[in-house]
């Protein structure tokens, strides 16, 4: 949200849960977030069937840490799984006084301040100061801190050499920072090479702000400072090579060999990573210092290996879910046709959600059917089948789906891209995989099945 810009809820602007087309497609929209109001109503508790739940123990790792045992928390899910709305939560929770401390929450949507396509480390930093002075209670006292003072100036000067300048008041010219970021092609690559060289100098002053923010806080009677950055995971996945080594990634260029100095930073961090990258909890392990590392699995629609076999508990709490929003018996058919659509999202809420938008544009009517789901997932399997058709790796697919692993030496870098598109989903307890019930409709997937036994 922009500053000054007033906060609207959905609760506020349409009666839930929703009875017609225009309110149905405001309740399943996938462009906003659920926060304040919307939150407390429409938020719905699927820990019991995620394999516990997560966000009590982070929030509780926070809390009984000690004054200056700042605590890393890497937290993963699949793109589309709910994590903004945990985060939301755990902000929620952060934030009320229990056992006398209550704590500030610095929140950072990555997609705001950032081009995902591009980013480096110094524009990342940049932008936990941009927040800062966005923040509405941290904001009204940062043009007070020197250190605030001394890293602007800095930061005027280096971009100074790459033929930028920046107005020395500081919430002006950081507003025009962060819109040049995020908004203008090449801007942040040519201001990560002004900057890479003074990383340093920019963590070292960086630190002194939230020092000086911290003190301000703690006189407000506020326990100690959390910065949480969500969408962060959403970098794009690119494989490039360098003129000298083997070929690199960009998520293991910002997330292994960059990401790891915000350490530095005297916070409680919440930083949201590619579920691609948690196939292998080692890598994160070596590189940062005693993270928590946690991830948001899918809800399972069916049960391990037995597609055939729906799990009720999953169903009903994805139901439920979705009869807050809208009114079932106005929306579907029938009970069949509500738990066909949530099957065919396997789980990934973001995807029930879109399931429904096309089914009620290409039926504004409503009641929808059988027939009527499987008509609006059409396009959606369109997209697995152009992503899967001809790879190598669709023998394998069908491994997974049976048995919910990977085979045995399985290339990091399909599973990375399979993780990471959607095909292959994790899900809870111990953890299994599984393909997306949408990839398993393709011609690809279905072509490369094994041939069925010989009976003896």
């Amino acid at each position: 949200m922009t500053p000054g810009q007033e906060e609207t809820y959905l609760v506020d602007q349409i009666n839930l849960p929703a009875r017609n087309r225009r309110d149905m497609r405001a309740a399943c929209s996938l462009q906003f977030d659920l926060k304040g109001k919307d939150l407390v109503q429409l938020r719905t508790d699927l820990s019991a069937v995620r394999g516990g739940n997560v966000l009590t123990e982070i929030e509780n790792s926070i809390r009984d840490a000690l004054r200056g045992a700042y605590q890393t928390v890497l937290f993963s899910g699949h793109i589309g799984s709910g994590k903004t709305t945990e985060l939301r939560w755990l902000q929620s929770g952060l934030m009320k006084t229990k056992e006398d401390r209550c704590f500030h929450v610095l929140w950072i949507d990555a997609q705001q301040y950032l081009d995902l396509n591009t980013v480096q480390l110094p524009e990342f930093l940049l932008s936990i100061f941009s927040a800062l002075v966005e923040d509405p209670i941290l904001g009204l006292n940062i043009n007070t801190f020197p250190s605030a003072k001394k890293l602007w100036k800095s930061v005027r000067s280096w971009l100074k050499s790459v033929g930028v300048e920046l107005e020395a008041e500081i919430p002006v010219g950081v507003a025009k920072l962060k819109l040049k970021l995020k908004n203008e092609f090449g801007f942040q690559h040519s201001s990560s090479q002004a900057l890479q060289k003074e990383i340093t100098e920019i963590l070292l002053t960086l630190s002194d702000v939230l020092r000086e923010a911290r003190s301000l806080l703690n006189k407000q009677g506020v326990e100690d400072l959390v910065i949480i950055v969500d969408n962060l995971e959403k970098i794009l996945l690119t494989t490039f090579n360098p003129p000298q080594g083997t070929a690199r990634n960009s998520h293991d260029l910002f997330f292994i060999e960059q990401l790891p100095v915000v350490q530095q930073l005297q916070a409680h961090l919440v930083l949201t990573v590619p579920i691609s990258m948690h196939f292998n909890h080692n890598r994160l392990r070596q590189v940062f210092l005693n993270p928590i590392v946690e991830v948001l699995p899918m809800v399972p629609v069916h049960h391990q290996g037995k597609p055939d076999e729906p799990h009720l508990n999953g169903l009903n709490c994805l139901r439920k879910l979705l009869a807050q929003r809208v009114d079932l018996d106005v929306l579907f058919a029938d009970e069949k046709a509500i738990f066909h659509a949530i099957s065919l999202s396997g789980g990934v809420i973001r995807d029930l959600f879109s399931i429904l938008l096309g089914a009620v544009s290409f039926k504004p009517e409503l009641k929808l059917t059988l027939g009527d789901i499987d008509g609006s997932v059409r396009s959606q399997v369109s997209s697995y089948e152009r992503m899967l058709g001809g790879k190598s790796y669709l023998p394998s697919l069908h491994h997974v789906a049976s048995t919910g692993g990977f085979p045995v030496g399985f290339p990091d870098e399909d599973k990375r891209q399979l993780l990471y598109n959607l095909v292959v989903l994790e899900y809870n307890g111990v953890t299994w995989y599984d393909v997306h019930p949408l990839a398993r409709r393709t011609q690809a997937f279905k072509h490369a099945a094994p041939p069925p036994a010989s009976t003896p």
